[in-house]
C-alpha cells in the first residue's frame, strides 16, 4: 500500500511508524511548498464563499431532525490541522448522578473557565457527583459532602485514567450541567465528558466497533475511517460541551480497556485521514450495507454531498453478515401508526398527527437502489414524507413507560431502511430486508470481507470513500 504525500513532516520516529505495514514514497521539498500553498488558497476560498453564503447546502425537509444530532459544519480544510486535536467524548448523558472511582486520590477542582473561583481538592474514592442548585454536590466515601457554585467540575488522578460509573476512561473527566430542553426546561441532570487525545481515544472505539477476531487490516481501516469522523465532529461542535456520544449516536467508545490489534492499527495510522478537495471527509460507517450504499446528503441532515459520501451498487463483500438478508415479518398496521405518529411527537414533526396508516411507498430512491424517501398516507388522505433514518427509527420508535409501545421484538425490528413494505389489511408486511444500519461510508463486515480476501487498507477504504485519499495530518 502506498500512501500519497503527508501534509505536514514530522519526526523520523513518526514517519517510522507507518513503515510496519506500508511504504512512504520520497518527497521534494517543491511538491512540499506546493501541497502547503494549494492548502492555504483552499482555505482562503473556502472562507471567501462561507461568507458570502453561497455555500449553503439545499437538504430536503423529510431529512431534517434525524435522530443522529449532526450540525451544519463547514468543511474542514487539512490544513487547518497541525496537532492531535483533544476529543470531548460524553459518556454519561443526563445523569441524576455519577460515580466516580480510581486508584488511589480523586482530585477535583473548577473548569477551565473559573479556575479562580475554587481550589481544587483531593478525595478518596469513590466520590458521587450530582447537581445542586446551581452548582454542584460532592460526596466522598469519606468526610463530608461539599457543595461548590461552579459551572462544571475538572477531575483527574495521578494514573491518569477515571472510572465512570464503571467504566475506566483514560485523560480528564469534566462534569457539566445538563442542557435544558423542552421536555427538561430546568434539568437537575449532569453530563459527564472525557477530555483524552484523539489517538488514545481511538483504540477504545475499535475495541467496541469491530470484533476482536478480525483481520488486522479491518482495523487499520477502521483506525483511518474513524479518526477522520472524530476530527470533523471535534471541529464541528466547538460551541457546545461535548463533540461525540460514548455510543451508536456518534461512535461506541469502551474507555481504556483495549486489545493488541486496535493499539497497533491506531499506532501504525497515527494522524492519518481520509481527504477529498483539500478536506478531512467525515467518516461515516455502519455494521452492513446489503451490497449498496446510502448517500449522506440522504440519511442525515445537513449531510455533504461529496463524492466520498455518495450511494450506489457495491460488491456484496458483506455477505457473511447475519444481517445481510432479513424477513420477512408482519407488523400490526394500528400499533405501527400509533408508534410512529409517537415518534413524530417526540421530534416535533408534522407526522406527529399522523392518523391510521393505509399506504406506505418508496418514492424515491438512490443509485444503489435504496430508499431515499418514504411516503405515508393515512385514512383522511394526508401524506407525510420521511428520510430513510427517519423511517427506520419511527417504525422501531419506542417509548419507555408506555406499555403499548414497548420496544420491539428482534424478529420485528427494521435493521436499515433498505426494506420493501406493504399495507394490506391490517397488516404491514416488511420484506427483503438488506443490511444493519444507515449505510453511509465503509461497511464493517465488507471492509472484514475484502480483508479476508487479500485487499489492503487503502483498497478497502477507496472502494467506500471513492475520490477519497489517505494523507497525514499532523
Amino acid at each position: 500500500m502506498v500512501l500519497r504525500p503527508p501534509m505536514h513532516l514530522k519526526s523520523a520516529e513518526q514517519e517510522s511508524s507507518i513503515k510496519v505495514r506500508w511504504t512512504v514514497p520520497s518527497r521534494r521539498s517543491r511538491r512540499a511548498v506546493n501541497l502547503l500553498v494549494g492548502s492555504c488558497l483552499v482555505l482562503i476560498v473556502t472562507l471567501l464563499v462561507t461568507f458570502c453564503g453561497c455555500q449553503q447546502q439545499h437538504i430536503p425537509n423529510t431529512m431534517h431532525g434525524s435522530h443522529v444530532a449532526i450540525p451544519a459544519r463547514p468543511k474542514l480544510p487539512l490544513a487547518n490541522l497541525d496537532a492531535e486535536p483533544i476529543v470531548r467524548v460524553r459518556v454519561a448523558r443526563r445523569a441524576d448522578r455519577v460515580l466516580i472511582n480510581a486508584h488511589g486520590m480523586i482530585t477535583i477542582g473548577p473548569g477551565p473557565s473559573q479556575a479562580n473561583r475554587a481550589t481544587p481538592q483531593q478525595f478518596a474514592a469513590p466520590v458521587t457527583i450530582s447537581k445542586h442548585g446551581a452548582g454542584y454536590a460532592i460526596r466522598p466515601a469519606q468526610g463530608q459532602a461539599i457543595a461548590w457554585g461552579l459551572d462544571a467540575l475538572q477531575i483527574i488522578t495521578a494514573s491518569g485514567h477515571v472510572a465512570v460509573n464503571g467504566t475506566t476512561y483514560p485523560g480528564t473527566i469534566m462534569i457539566h450541567h445538563s442542557v435544558p430542553t423542552k421536555w427538561d426546561p430546568t434539568p437537575t441532570s449532569v453530563d459527564a465528558v472525557n477530555h483524552v487525545g484523539l489517538e488514545t481515544y481511538l483504540p477504545g472505539v475499535l475495541e467496541k466497533e469491530l470484533y476482536s477476531s478480525w483481520h488486522p487490516a479491518t482495523f487499520t481501516a477502521q483506525a483511518i475511517a474513524a479518526r477522520s469522523y472524530a476530527i470533523v465532529q471535534h471541529y464541528a461542535n466547538e460551541n457546545r460541551h461535548y463533540d461525540m456520544e460514548a455510543g451508536t449516536a456518534s461512535q461506541a467508545y469502551v474507555g481504556s480497556n483495549t486489545g493488541y490489534k486496535p493499539q497497533q492499527a491506531v499506532l501504525q495510522t497515527r494522524g492519518m485521514v481520509l481527504v477529498y478537495d483539500g478536506r478531512v471527509v467525515p467518516g461515516y460507517y455502519s455494521s452492513t450495507c446489503g451490497g449498496a450504499a446510502q448517500d449522506a446528503s440522504i440519511a442525515f441532515p445537513n449531510g455533504e454531498d461529496i463524492p466520498p459520501l455518495h450511494g450506489g451498487l457495491r460488491t456484496a463483500w458483506c455477505s457473511q453478515s447475519k444481517k445481510f438478508r432479513w424477513g420477512p415479518f408482519t407488523r400490526d398496521r394500528t400499533m405501527l401508526s400509533a408508534r410512529i405518529a409517537a415518534w413524530g411527537k417526540s421530534t416535533e414533526r408534522s407526522i406527529g398527527a399522523v392518523g391510521t396508516i393505509t399506504s406506505i411507498q418508496i418514492t424515491q430512491r438512490n443509485k444503489g437502489f435504496r430508499p431515499a424517501v418514504f411516503t405515508i398516507t393515512d385514512h383522511r388522505n394526508r401524506r407525510f414524507n420521511l428520510g430513510p433514518e427517519e423511517f427506520r427509527f419511527a417504525c422501531n420508535y419506542a417509548s419507555s413507560g408506555t406499555k403499548t409501545l414497548s420496544k420491539i421484538p428482534a424478529s420485528q425490528r427494521l435493521y436499515s431502511s433498505f426494506i420493501d413494505v406493504t399495507v394490506s389489511g391490517n397488516n404491514v408486511q416488511f420484506a427483503n430486508g438488506r443490511g444493519y444500519g444507515h449505510g453511509v461510508g465503509m461497511c464493517q463486515f465488507g471492509a472484514q470481507g475484502m480483508a479476508q480476501a487479500g485487499l489492503q487498507p487503502e483498497q478497502i477504504l477507496r472502494t467506500y470513500y471513492p475520490s477519497s485519499r489517505i494523507q497525514r495530518a499532523y
